[in-house]
């Protein structure tokens, strides 16, 4: 990669060393250009004309299809995972009798958002776990089972679950898949037309360096074929113009009858300038660099005699913590050197992203 380019188009890289992507990534200076450009127009006109708003969606599609390697129309813009999870929840419409499958283990967005918003039972599996998850899986699915709902990449450890098996064994019985691809969107290369998944559902904060308020969900073709087709809001009519609403318009193609009230406009143009520059990079070229410094600092501070929770099918997510160091204080010494983490669950939590270079993760397994 273009090391130089990088770092001019992030200004974190001035001020600290950032390995925290797997919570929140900072803002390209393209899209923070973008937004203050966008605030400005509309502090100054009072409004953004709605083509030029719709333009900027439209490009977002263009962008997420090139990234995904799909078609446009499968995607529709949303806030945040939470978001994304409920608008699959609405469209599957789990009944009473009906149950799902889910991570006991993943982060509590998906568990959550399923336990306060559908009637069906709840069936748990084990991410971290020795047995295989679809072992698991059968083990707990029945004729009632309606979905699978999982996370691509545990939030924790990095592990990555197999998509395409958990998305065979589904579409065999014809039960519904949900991914939250949070920690992978941007990270790890995925062709969503072709994994086999119904519904994947993202916010964009993380490692699609985005800002806070954007994300996405993905439908693909073959859910229209299992469910009603309808609105969820008033944006999913095809509204050709603002100003006669006793038109009666009809239904939006493809997932963006989804997008059931006013988008945020300053997170989709941050979000679409961001995924440019990913773009612009490659999603196999970032997958592989972050490969690169994942493997090298746990070689290095495994020799330093610091414990990681580590498997080959694993992210640049590694929680690391030392023999002799209690991990509160090393966090607090490490804010205190401008070295962002986090702390998970007793570990320092470090994930590395395309922003990093090796010299920085030198300087970090040194001062650790």
């Amino acid at each position: 990669m273009n090391i130089k380019h990088i770092r001019d188009e992030f200004p974190v890289k001035k001020h600290c060393l950032y390995f925290n992507f797997a919570a929140d990534g900072p803002l390209p200076a393209s899209s923070k250009a973008a937004i203050i450009s966008a605030l400005e127009e509309k502090s100054n006109t009072g409004m953004i004309a709605v083509p030029k708003q719709v333009a900027v969606y439209e490009e977002l599609r263009d962008q997420l299809s090139i990234l995904f390697k799909s078609n446009r129309e499968h995607f529709a813009f949303t806030k945040n995972t939470s978001e994304g999870v409920l608008l699959a929840l609405l469209a599957m419409g789990i009944k009473e009798d009906e149950n799902y499958i889910v991570a006991a283990d993943a982060f509590p967005t998906t568990v959550k958002m399923m336990e306060g918003n559908c009637s069906g039972q709840k069936r748990t599996v084990k991410i971290n776990a020795s047995t295989p998850l679809i072992t698991q899986i059968l083990n707990v699915l029945d004729k009632k089972t309606k979905a699978i709902v999982l996370d691509w990449v545990h939030y924790f450890t990095g592990k990555i679950i197999n998509i395409e098996a958990v998305t065979q064994l589904a579409r065999e019985r014809n039960i519904f898949t949900v991914i939250d691809g949070i920690q992978g969107a941007g990270a790890l290369k995925l062709d969503l037309d072709d994994s086999g998944i119904d519904f994947f559902v993202t916010g964009g904060h993380k490692w699609l360096l985005s800002p806070q308020g954007s994300g996405f969900i993905y439908v693909s073709s073959n859910v229209w074929e299992r469910i009603k087709r309808k609105s969820f809001g008033w944006l999913g009519y095809n509204w050709l113009d603002f100003s006669d609403f006793n038109i009666k318009p009809e239904l939006r193609e493809g997932a963006a009858v989804m997008e059931y009230g006013t988008r945020s406009y300053m997170a989709a143009l941050g979000m679409k300038e961001s995924l440019c520059l990913i773009n612009e990079i490659g999603i196999e070229t970032i997958e592989h660099h972050n490969r690169r410094l994942k493997d090298f600092f746990i070689e290095k501070i495994t020799e330093k005699g610091y414990e990681t929770i580590y498997n080959e099918k694993s992210t640049s997510i590694i929680p690391f913590k030392s023999p002799s160091i209690d991990s509160v204080f090393l966090k607090k010494r490490l804010v205190e050197n401008k070295m962002e983490v986090s702390l998970r669950n007793g570990y320092i939590r470090a994930a590395f992203h395309l922003v990093n270079d090796i010299e920085e993760v030198g300087r970090f397994v040194d001062f650790l």
